[in-house]
């Protein structure tokens, strides 16, 4: 049986610890998610079970050969996720015992997504699978390895078991931590009463007579001695008693809209009859829309279909399209080429940005890039905490138009949730790509579907196909069942099932 088994690694980048793995077992056709922040380690782990990687301490058992599917890889002229695809089909064509895909599923499109599933769980090799693809780790997986705090642990089950797991834990060690708390302030509490007591029995009663107060004196001070003892234990008891620490919780950010150019006019990009070309192909034929301030725009399709091109010819002012003068556009798109790698992190983010210091820093670290990266040299940063860099200079940027094409690749989930929440409350217009569904569905206001060489609208298109004409008068009877507290359940759930049938 094919068998992975790490004991005792400890891993050391420039005399630095990078992780340490206790234990971590694989056999079989055990399909194990690899899950942590950029720069924890999942790349190099995966370099480790290679064999690439020997600079390490510890026990390492591989008895088969691994085949490995690299991240980054040069794509020529295919797309992102056509390389990819390519790259997957041939190492599952080899039939490897090991198979270690890292990042499989950036890039691909919905319907490569799927297929790429169907394949992995029909894969009878050993799987790991580094990804921050929610959906594909909890199609896949059976077993969850996350680095955390520089260790690796094995968990049982797929990506949403192990949050479940997490979630759980936090539960636990915040209501062990409540109630630390708690009784640290009982003690602290007893202590001070112990406290105030002894000081009442050095005094002595004020009705004592002198001679009273001078006869009781040693007897007092004994007694008011054993009290401060008394309280002097509780107060040790209490500090070797808190052994709790508070959970770790991201702390959020807010936006304002002064800190951004405002924007004038209604429109921010429009296009008439636009027929869009590449490679003497066309990609867009006579398309006419419009993207309104304020939107937040997904450009959706299958690979190749041309939304990378339709964001180059809108900052490229190409005929068909106009873009308001008032739009101040930046843009991400993946180029590890596009930073200086002798400067330091917080040297980039600070030229790119007129915001204040402590917003930059806020931003920084809820997408990863804490106080710790600060003076780091770009060039020493993996491939996602670039990504990430790249992100921060564009959305920190003097800018009231975000264009990003594909800002969630290789990105942790503890950043795309950071970015989610960011871009929700951007206060300017967003147009992106990404095949993240979750991603989307947590930013999208609007869609504009790539089909046929056209630009469709799913909303607007669904809206004129139900043709609801009776739909504002069921909603209207709705509300006035509602606020009927003589309507029968029975009538208000017949008119419910009747809006919802509209609907369709």
């Amino acid at each position: 049986m094919t068998e992975i088994k790490l004991s005792n690694i400890e891993k050391l980048i420039n005399g630095r610890l990078l992780f340490t793995i206790p234990q971590l077992l694989a056999t079989g056709r055990d399909h194990i998610g690899i899950v942590g922040r950029n720069g924890a380690g999942k790349s190099t782990l995966a370099h480790l079970l290679t064999g690439a990687d020997q600079d390490y301490t510890g026990q390492r058992l591989v008895d088969a050969p691994v085949t490995y599917v690299t991240q980054i890889a040069p794509t020529e002229d295919r797309s992102g996720g056509q390389a990819m695809m390519a790259r997957v089909r041939e190492a599952l064509s080899g039939r490897p015992e090991i198979l270690i895909l890292d990042e499989p599923s950036s890039n691909l499109d919905e319907p490569h997504q799927a297929w790429l599933i169907k394949k992995l769980r029909q894969y009878h090799g050993l799987l790991l699978l580094i990804s921050h693809d929610r959906q594909l780790l909890n199609a896949v997986t059976t077993q969850t390895w996350a680095v955390s705090h520089q260790v690796f642990t094995a968990y049982a089950g797929n990506y949403a078991a192990y949050m479940a797991q997490k979630a759980q834990t936090i539960a636990t060690q915040q209501a062990a931590y409540t109630r630390q708390n708690r009784h640290e302030h009982d003690l602290k509490l007893a202590m001070q009463a112990r406290k105030e007591k002894a000081q009442r029995i050095r005094k002595g009663n004020r009705r004592m007579t002198a001679s009273e107060r001078s006869n009781s004196k040693s007897l007092r001070e004994a007694t008011a001695a054993k009290m401060d003892r008394t309280a002097k234990n509780l107060m040790t008891r209490a500090a070797r008693e808190a052994t709790v620490t508070k959970p770790f919780t991201q702390v959020g950010f807010k936006l304002v809209a002064t800190d951004f150019p405002a924007f004038t006019g209604k429109t921010v990009v429009s296009a008439s009859d636009l027929t869009l070309h590449e490679y003497d192909e066309t990609l867009l034929k006579q398309t006419s829309f419009q993207i309104k301030p304020g939107d937040r725009v997904a450009l959706t399709g299958p690979n190749g279909c041309g939304k990378t091109t339709l964001l180059t010819a809108i900052l490229t002012g190409h005929p068909g399209l106009s873009v308001s003068p008032s739009a101040k556009i930046g843009v991400f798109k993946q180029d590890m080429t596009a930073l200086e790698g002798h400067l330091t992190v917080w040297q980039t983010v600070r030229a790119a940005s007129q915001l204040p210091d402590q917003t930059i820093r806020n931003i920084m670290g809820a997408l990863g890039l804490p106080a710790r990266f600060y003076e780091q040299a770009v060039a020493g940063l993996s491939g996602g905490e670039l990504v990430k860099l790249q992100l921060v200079c564009i959305l920190v940027g003097a800018y009231n138009v975000l264009m990003l094409d594909e800002p969630t690749n290789y990105l942790d989930v503890d950043a795309l949730d950071a970015l989610a929440d960011y871009l929700q409350n951007y206060p300017g217009t967003i147009i992106f790509v990404s095949h993240d569904v979750v991603f989307r569905q947590q930013v999208t206001t609007r869609t504009l579907a790539f089909k046929q060489q056209h630009l469709v609208d799913p909303d607007q298109v669904a809206v004129k196909a139900s043709a609801p004409s009776d739909l504002p008068l069921l909603q209207f009877k709705y509300d006035q069942l509602m606020a009927d507290p003589e309507a029968s359940t029975a009538d208000i759930q017949k008119l419910r099932d009747q809006i919802e049938a509209a609907k369709k």
